[in-house]
């Protein structure tokens, strides 16, 4: 009759509201969720802070963000660490014919070396900022004990993930190419990495450097 299959067009439209509505109220919890973790397996679609699209997937990650001088440390995809760090100052020096533009590299990295107690091998430049004379290249003089911190990782070209004795340059982009952390950051860094350990570079804003020939820290 009518009435009847009146009252079960109104079951079946109120059955497919309520799905709808459970619908939807999956995918929000599901949103909420997604904002708040990201899994590896959703590397470079979750849009977490500090996990760039194209960064490597790995069981641990560090990025860094030139653009804003943080640095990130993942594990499993979940984000276990993050501080403000020092990174290259683009700067420019020339002595003569010699030029160095003190710039922090982007792109993907390995850990190449741990080093624990690392010695600062003074280069020319630093020399030539202080308006001092050069000493020869095997000079004792050069080695600067306590200038890198506690602990070094190496990803090559002349370029580390150090401490610094100087605090006050942590958050800003200062140093020759190296990338300055602060102490409590190097330690969890230290104990996190090993050899082999992905770390990407990354500039999240872009700005445009001096030249294409660059140089860092430990250049001569």
């Amino acid at each position: 009759s009518w009435p009847f299959l009146r009252n079960q067009l109104f079951r079946m439209k109120l059955a497919r509201l309520l799905l709808l509505l459970s619908l939807i109220a999956s995918q929000q919890a599901f949103a909420d969720d997604d904002s708040r973790r990201c899994h590896w397996w959703q590397f470079g679609h979750c849009g977490a802070e500090g996990l760039p699209q194209d960064a490597p997937q790995a069981d641990t990650l560090i990025t860094i963000d030139v653009a804003t001088n943080k640095i990130y440390l993942f594990q499993e995809g979940q984000l276990i660490d993050k501080s403000s760090v020092a990174t290259g100052s683009e700067k420019i020096l020339r002595k003569g014919r010699r030029i160095w533009v003190f710039h922090t590299p982007r792109g993907q990295m390995k850990v190449l070396r741990k080093i624990k107690d690392p010695v600062w091998k003074k280069p020319d430049w630093a020399y030539i900022e202080e308006g001092k004379p050069t000493p020869p290249p095997d000079s004792p003089k050069r080695e600067i004990k306590g200038h890198l911190g506690k602990y070094a990782l190496d990803l090559g070209g002349g370029i580390l993930i150090h401490g610094t004795d100087e605090k006050h340059s942590i958050g800003r982009r200062v140093s020759h190419g190296c990338i300055r952390l602060p102490n409590d950051m190097l330690e969890t860094v230290w104990k996190a990495t090993k050899i082999g350990t992905d770390v990407y570079i990354y500039e999240s804003a872009y700005t445009q450097t001096a030249m294409s020939e660059r140089h860092s820290d430990l250049d001569f």
